[in-house]
């Protein structure tokens, strides 16, 4: 039996260059040569993330390309969605993240929110608390003894409310905590994000880890998350950092799957039902995890982040000689004979070649440097090289045979 799996893999989608001076010796460019050996590269790369030897043996009881079940494709298009996200967040920090965990392929695990409790025996519903709302999950099911949690995201989609009297609000997001004799407090800050109520629909991204690493470990603190404005007894207003006492502040950003009646009565009519159906954007928890077998010791790998890539050279045409990003697109059916892998089809592989002008003139070179490298390195080149410098992750969703 077939079964579909998701994994997210560091690959070697190279997004930029650098010149190394003497790290290996340097041929003259190659092209065809070059692809050919970043083709087996990419080959054997997946399969050693996913810790496998070979590909999986593929017969005529395979499963057809369109048989992945709703779930597993819902669980793809969300984390797809997430990682995209997280490359515009760390473009515009300026920064990266890069560890020896890194290298391995990790699981990604996709939680719905639960379903909003409701008194089965009141006459109408009552309505939701003017300032916050509060959103719960089950995480009974998240395994931590043999897996490491390296991230967990909660989303939720932030729908248009065209009736929104503010143009913008801060909405804060606490973890709920149970009251105790040590301390009064009743919720943990956790992160905020300004919206504006009107504007067109987007997802909201929230990092929680520590608060899940909290539940899974005691399921008794697991009270839910709250979402809500800065100050109930005031207003604040965020595009000028100021509070205006004695006004009240409602919540006027409306969420998919948590304010759906209100979304539903404040549908324009001749609207199309499909342009108002927010049934796909439940809010939801993504979890990356690392399982324990593939390092030997993954709470001793250190984290450390460097500055991104910000002297990207891309070829401007195939006939540059010079050292450049080059495009290269590997298709998994036709380059790697896999049908094993449902999506992506193929990815964006790219590679560095090229040669490199050197970064000194010749009497600083041959003064300076040559004399330190041969002493470092005796088989070192003394020709700068063309390596790559960033790299990109890749989710793939394949089948295997448990």
């Amino acid at each position: 039996m077939w079964l579909p799996r998701l994994a997210l893999l560091l690959l070697l989608r190279f997004s930029g260059v650098l010149l190394v001076e003497g790290l290996n010796t340097c041929q003259s460019i190659n092209l065809d040569a070059q692809k050919s050996r970043r083709i087996e590269a990419v080959r054997g790369q997946i399969l050693s993330k996913l810790r496998i030897r070979s590909p999986p043996d593929e017969d005529d009881e395979a499963p057809p390309p369109g048989s992945v079940p709703p779930e597993v494709m819902l669980l793809y298009n969300s984390t797809r969605e997430l990682l995209k996200e997280r490359a515009r967040l760390a473009e515009s920090a300026c920064e990266r993240e890069s560890s020896e965990e890194d290298y391995y392929a990790k699981e990604v695990q996709r939680i719905d929110m639960l379903p909003p409790r409701t008194d089965t025996n009141a006459v109408q519903p009552a309505a939701p608390n003017p300032h916050y709302r509060v959103v719960h999950f089950d995480v009974s099911g998240v395994d931590l003894t043999n897996s490491t949690l390296v991230k967990a995201e909660f989303r939720i989609f932030r729908a248009p409310n065209p009736q929104a009297r503010a143009s913008e609000q801060r909405v804060e997001i606490y973890q709920l905590l149970k009251p105790d004799e040590e301390s009064t407090s009743t919720q943990r800050y956790i992160d905020s994000r300004t919206v504006q109520p009107k504007a067109k629909g987007s997802w909201i991204s929230v990092d929680v880890t520590e608060t899940i690493k909290d539940w899974v470990s005691d399921p008794e603190n697991n009270l839910g998350l709250k979402l809500g404005v800065h100050c109930p007894c005031c207003t604040f207003v965020p595009s000028t950092n100021n509070i205006v006492p004695n006004k009240s502040e409602e919540l006027e950003a409306l969420f998919a799957g948590v304010d759906d009646e209100q979304l539903r009565q404040i549908r324009k009519p001749g609207q199309v039902k499909g342009q108002a159906d927010f049934s796909t954007k439940t809010p939801h928890l993504i979890l990356t995890l690392l399982p324990s077998d593939r390092v030997d010791n993954p709470a001793k790998k250190n984290r450390k982040k460097r500055a991104a890539a910000t002297d990207t050279t891309t070829c401007s045409r195939g006939s540059d000689q010079g050292c450049c990003l080059r495009s290269l697109y590997i298709d998994f059916r036709r380059d790697l004979n896999w049908k094993w892998i449902h999506e992506p089809k193929g990815y964006k592989a790219n590679f560095c070649a090229g040669n490199c002008p050197y970064l000194w003139s010749a009497n600083n070179h041959y003064n300076m440097i040559l004399p330190l490298y041969n002493k470092l390195n005796p088989e070192a080149s003394a020709s700068p090289c063309c390596v790559p410098q960033d790299l990109e992750p890749l989710i793939i969703m394949y089948s295997y045979r448990p």
